[in-house]
Formats: structure tokens, C-alpha cells, sequence
């Protein structure tokens, strides 16, 4: 349970502060423990980070595995992935803040088995994409940079929902986040579905 406590407002303080600007010091003030209890459970505050990163990336990676392994027609599973990381997403916004920094390499960088966990990922969604009835010019495409539309779309619309700057329109879109997502989610469904296949 302080394991988990620890991971919990370590990953909140990480997408705030970055890796760089978190003091090990004032984490263990901020969780009202001493700093010994945090090295108890990680090494080093690298071993914290890369823990907090895999925990993020293996969230509801199970459900997009399903989803991926399930009898749906193609563009519903399609559909369904995108879904799925939306919701993931909206209900851990810390990923949104850790990922950029990370893509940005303004971070320390991911320890190799948090690589293969993305790399999972990627193939969980290219099973999916494979099953589409693709244009011939998408028939050996970049799986990455499917992967990186979406993230990037993802991220882009919830930022700006997000962001404390007076950006009245875009606030009025929603006040609760459910008609933003549901608005992304149709958006890059539908713009990659008719951009990557045959009708």
C-alpha cells in the first residue's frame, strides 16, 4: 500500500516537475514519510521514475490487447483502441505532461523494458491496423507514425482543455472532459479510418 502511495504522488509531482526539478527531499515531505521508506521500495529516484513511466504504459494495456484479439469488425476494433487509450488518458492526465517530456528528451530517458512495452503496443495496434481494408500506398506504412497521429492529436485537444490560459472558447467546449473525448475520439477515428482505407 506505500508502494503504491509513493507511485501515486510521485507520478503526479514527475508530470508537474519533471525528473530534473524533483527533490527526493521534498517527495518524502510532500508523502509525510521519511526519505529511507521511499528507497525502501525503489533503488534510486531513476529506479522511481522508470517505475512510474511502466505503470503508466501498462494501463489498461489488457483491454487494448482484447480489443485487438476480439471478433470485432476491423474499423470498430480500430475504433475501440482509440477509445480505450482516450479513456486511459482522460483518466490519467499525469501521462499526457510525462510523454511529452520523454518524446521531447527533456527527461533522462526510459530504461530498455519500458521500450519493450511500448514496442507492445505498437504491435497490439498494427495487428488492428493489418485488418483494415488498406489503401495500397498504407499497405507498409510506419507504425510509428500512426502511433504518433494519434498520441499527438490526443494530446494536442487535451492540452488545450486543460491549459490554465484564458482560452474561453476552447473552456466552453466542455466543463466536464467527456465531450472533448468523445470529440477526439470520433475525430481521429474517423480522419485515419478514411485517410487509411478503401471505402
Amino acid at each position: 500500500m506505500i508502494k503504491e502511495h509513493i507511485l501515486d504522488i510521485a507520478t503526479s509531482e514527475f508530470a508537474i516537475l519533471g525528473y530534473s526539478a524533483l527533490s527526493m527531499n521534498n517527495l518524502a515531505k510532500k508523502l509525510e514519510i521519511n526519505k529511507a521508506t521511499i528507497y525502501y521500495h525503489f533503488k534510486d529516484k531513476k529506479s522511481l521514475y522508470n517505475e512510474v513511466i511502466l505503470s503508466l504504459i501498462q494501463l489498461d494495456k489488457d483491454e487494448r490487447e482484447a480489443i485487438a484479439n476480439s471478433t470485432l469488425e476491423p474499423k470498430e476494433k480500430f475504433k475501440q483502441y482509440i477509445k480505450s487509450l482516450i479513456n486511459t488518458m482522460g483518466d490519467n492526465p499525469n501521462i499526457i505532461p510525462l510523454t511529452l517530456r520523454e518524446m521531447a528528451g527533456f527527461d533522462i530517458g526510459i530504461e530498455s523494458n519500458i521500450s519493450n512495452n511500448i514496442e507492445n503496443d505498437i504491435i497490439c495496434m498494427k495487428k488492428i491496423v493489418l485488418q483494415l481494408n488498406l489503401k495500397e500506398k498504407y499497405k507498409n506504412t510506419d507504425f510509428y507514425q500512426i502511433k504518433a497521429m494519434i498520441l499527438g492529436t490526443i494530446f494536442t485537444y487535451y492540452s488545450m482543455q486543460k491549459t490554465p490560459l484564458e482560452l474561453k472558447n476552447i473552456k466552453n467546449l466542455d466543463k466536464d472532459n467527456k465531450k472533448i473525448l468523445n470529440y477526439i475520439e470520433e475525430f481521429i477515428s474517423n480522419i485515419l479510418l478514411d485517410a487509411l482505407c478503401e471505402n
